[in-house]
């Protein structure tokens, strides 16, 4: 199948290498010229951080653009299913002068952004798609332009966002299920664990939990996963993150999965070694991610006439790290 990916940091050129090798016809945009020239020039590597033989991608065996291309080509050789891949910043910021044109095809979309808030942007520029939510537990670290890094397996969950939904989201094309079965399929081939989920509110919520205790303190403290559990005064204060997010979305009516505070103590463990992606960016002095997590939770309460000073407070103290330009 024809499958576009947009993005290519670390999650998006491991779909992309991965698909390639399991026999998928992959498009790649790219948010920037020389990354596409590159690929295109010097193929695209998935490398393993447990020693296992890389996969050397040649170019040729795939196509690679600048994101800017994408509306064209789309509206000339339609593909079957796209991938956003991006971060949250890029797609609110950087995407919707490029998909709106499209705004009256049947496309189907797939999100892979962290947090909440891309779901419901991606219906307003999209109203005649498909928009389904991805969440995946998979690592990468992208290491050049044309070579990524798996740094740990997880799994891929795909499904349909039971939240307020466009009114022409029941009106699908009957080949629309079929290209993300099709997807799944690819996915399968090509070595992931991927599956169609009926919960996966149930599942963005518990990532989002877990995300909003995890990467803003690795952020502030600028240590590793694993370090987080180093000292009580640290747990202590991961557990009250929680506990005050947990309270926001049952005021919601979403209930917590009752297993997610230990869920969290164990993915410190798990991926005690790793950077998380909000640390990542602090350290690159990009922004972050932040207002997409914590502050989602934050909006989530304002919403109820529930305060959350805590996430409020971290917000405030990560959005201080990287000083915008302009």
């Amino acid at each position: 199948m024809r499958i576009d990916v947009i993005g290519a940091g670390s999650l998006g050129l491991l779909l992309a290498g991965r698909l390639i090798a399991g026999g998928a016809e992959v498009r790649i945009w790219c948010r920037g010229e020389e990354q596409s020239r590159a690929l295109s020039e010097r193929g695209l590597t998935v490398s393993y951080e447990d020693g296992r033989e890389a996969i050397l991608l040649p170019d040729g065996s795939f196509s690679a653009a600048p994101v800017e291309e994408y509306t064209q080509c789309q509206l000339a050789e339609p593909g079957e299913v796209t991938l956003l891949t991006v971060k949250q910043k890029v797609l609110h910021e950087a995407l919707p002068e490029i998909l709106r044109p499209l705004s009256d095809r049947k496309l189907v979309i797939i999100g892979f952004q962290n947090g909440c808030g891309h779901l419901e942007l991606l219906r307003g520029l999209l109203p005649q798609s498909s928009i389904w939510a991805a969440v995946t537990t998979e690592a990468a670290k992208r290491k050049t332009l044309t070579e990524v890094i798996h740094t740990g397996k997880g799994e891929i969950c795909i499904g349909k966002s039971s939240s307020p939904i466009n009114i022409h989201e029941t009106d699908l094309q009957a080949s629309e299920p079929e290209a993300i079965i099709s997807f799944i399929e690819a996915l399968t081939s090509a070595g992931f664990q991927a599956s169609l989920s009926k919960e996966v509110d149930t599942i963005i919520y518990r990532k989002l939990l877990i995300n909003a205790v995890i990467n803003p303190l690795t952020a502030i403290w600028r240590v590793r996963n694993g370090e987080l559990l180093a000292s009580a005064a640290r747990v202590h204060l991961m557990k009250e993150l929680y506990t005050e997010a947990a309270g926001i979305l049952e005021a919601c009516g979403i209930s917590p999965e009752q297993d997610v505070w230990e869920a969290i103590l164990e993915v410190c463990r798990a991926t005690s070694g790793n950077t998380s992606s909000m640390l990542a960016d602090v350290l690159a002095a990009r922004e972050t991610e932040i207002r997409w997590i914590n502050g989602s939770i934050v909006n989530m309460g304002l919403q109820q006439g529930v305060q959350a000073p805590l996430h409020r407070w971290i917000c405030g103290l990560v959005e201080g790290m990287t000083v915008r330009e302009g």
